[in-house]
């Protein structure tokens, strides 16, 4: 069905295509410590600490649209795919276990990652706006948190917040 999404999802797929950049300019190199650097930030500190959070409103919530649930699922399996193949060189035999789960939920057709090409960037993937609005989101929801943290007030208690200037 018709899909639609997000700025997280467009966020997370431009960050993926950076990385990907990232990685075909590591493996050139042969600087496989860096392009295991390159995945484990992108996978731990984008997909995983900010993404996954941010997703879980839309598929959660009442008043998100179908086309937005699938949006987001699509986008979800998607790049968790991308990274198992952007990780298989470094890490064969835990990508290839996880990719046989994965690769069917993605409509996916193959015995073995082995045989599927490594991703390449889509220039016409990133974007800018979305980044741009994210890094903001980022911000303030870590500033909360370290207002919090520096007050000593329970994550689960419930703050009003009140926005100046916000556009």
């Amino acid at each position: 069905g018709e899909v639609t999404l997000s700025t997280a999802d467009r966020w997370i797929q431009s960050k993926m295509q950076a990385t990907i950049s990232a990685m075909h300019e590591c493996m050139k190199n042969y600087r496989l410590d860096l392009a295991a650097q390159s995945i484990y930030e992108f996978t731990w500190h984008e997909f995983c600490d900010w993404y996954l959070e941010l997703s879980k409103p839309v598929l959660q919530s009442e008043e998100t649209t179908d086309e937005q649930k699938r949006g987001t699922r699509r986008t979800l399996i998607e790049v968790l795919e991308n990274i198992l193949r952007m990780l298989h060189p470094l890490m064969p035999f835990v990508t290839e276990e996880i990719w046989s789960q994965v690769a069917p939920r993605a409509g996916i057709e193959g015995d073995t990652i082995m045989q599927r090409p490594y991703p390449e960037a889509n220039p016409d993937l990133a974007d800018s706006d979305a980044e741009a609005e994210l890094d903001w989101v980022m911000q303030f929801i870590l500033g909360i948190r370290q207002i919090r943290g520096e007050m000593d007030i329970s994550p689960g208690k419930v703050l009003p917040v009140l926005l100046e200037q916000a556009n």
